[in-house]
């Protein structure tokens, strides 16, 4: 039996031991003719080990996943939860600032996501601005003259957000925030803010799984476009061994930004987009990956180096984007552009 290496691993392998791996992850969404590796380039060990490892930990645990929420071409089905490992919404204004919330997906609402608030007990911290101090129950302080102060002066001094009232009640008390005739009436959070919407601040955290997923989809991109031949060259070899194994080399660099910054024309607002280019460093190009998911993050990482000094940017070429459109599952191909500096990541 013929035998074949990995483009990961670098083993050599026989033809039983490859199976399909497609370009774009299958969580992130599913296209007509879409790009698959299936002639021997990534074996069955590397794929299991990348989906287990790798895409089962962002999954419902990322920016990426409240994006997959909202724009997935085939909607999750109702009552998924976002895992608030990797990113927290938090309220932003008003009664709501402070307050932690759940992501659920809901078919009913037409981003596609509703906002639960956890449970816990707020306590009036500026009348005039109606913002409160949120408490889960166990680590409720004492009550302080301040506070009690600020609690006569409000209409709605206590806020619950879905604690049981039994249990609520006898903490408040110990605590001195209810005594004999001052109680509180439950309202829900939701009447008490007279506004449709309201903001979140939402705080996110790019870990190394997060981008070995991208470097891994670009450089899956970078194999189905060019050749396996390619990309088993040595040059690749530092970010090939940070996507399977984690090994992150001082050579390597990421960076991200908000939004796409490439000029490759997206079909519309929630495409991915999926590409490799070049990027001027220490005068001379820099063989870099690009990828944008939903249209809305973008990270961008040095793939390999290359001896080729800068002169003029029509010596770019055998560069190449892909768009993957989230709405009607097609993929559209194009050239790709250089790539300025952004943000910078690193492990």
């Amino acid at each position: 039996m013929q035998k074949h290496k990995c483009i990961y691993c670098l083993q050599l392998k026989d033809e039983n031991e490859f199976n399909r791996e497609h370009v774009v992850p299958r969580m992130m969404g599913k296209y007509q003719n879409g790009f698959v590796l299936s002639d021997f380039q990534v074996c069955q060990e590397c794929n299991t080990y990348f989906s287990e490892k790798l895409e089962n930990g962002i999954a419902l645990d990322s920016y990426e996943a409240l994006l997959r929420m909202q724009h997935l071409d085939k909607p999750m089905s109702d009552g998924r939860k976002l895992i608030g490992n990797r990113i927290k919404l938090i309220g932003d204004e008003g009664i709501f600032k402070g307050i932690p919330f759940t992501v659920v997906t809901d078919s009913n609402n037409p981003y596609r996501i509703r906002f639960d608030s956890e449970p816990m007990v707020g306590i009036i911290k500026s009348v005039e601005k109606h913002e409160y101090d949120y408490y889960v129950l166990e680590e409720l302080p004492i009550a302080s003259e301040e506070v009690i102060k600020r609690m006569k002066e409000s209409t709605q001094p206590i806020i619950n957000t879905g604690i049981d009232r039994a249990l609520l009640e006898p903490v408040l008390i110990e605590r001195g925030y209810l005594f004999k005739q001052f109680t509180y009436s439950e309202k829900s959070i939701y009447d008490l803010h007279k506004e449709p919407e309201f903001t979140t601040a939402i705080n996110m955290k790019i870990d190394s799984i997060m981008r070995r997923v991208c470097a891994k989809t670009v450089f899956n991109y970078l194999c189905y476009s060019t050749s396996k031949e390619f990309v088993l060259d040595s040059r690749f070899d530092e970010i090939r061994d940070y996507i399977r194994y984690g090994n992150w080399s001082d050579r390597l660099w990421f960076r991200y930004s908000k939004g796409p910054v490439s000029t490759a024309e997206m079909p519309n607002d929630t495409a991915h987009v999926v590409g490799y280019m070049w990027y001027p460093e220490n005068s001379h190009w820099v063989f870099c990956g690009c990828l944008t998911w939903f249209g809305d993050f973008t990270y961008v990482f040095k793939l390999g180096d290359t001896d080729q000094k800068i002169q003029k940017v029509n010596m770019l070429n055998s560069t190449r984007m892909a768009c993957f459109n989230n709405v009607d599952r097609t993929i559209k191909e194009d050239d790709a552009v250089h790539i300025f500096q952004t943000r910078q990541a690193r492990d």
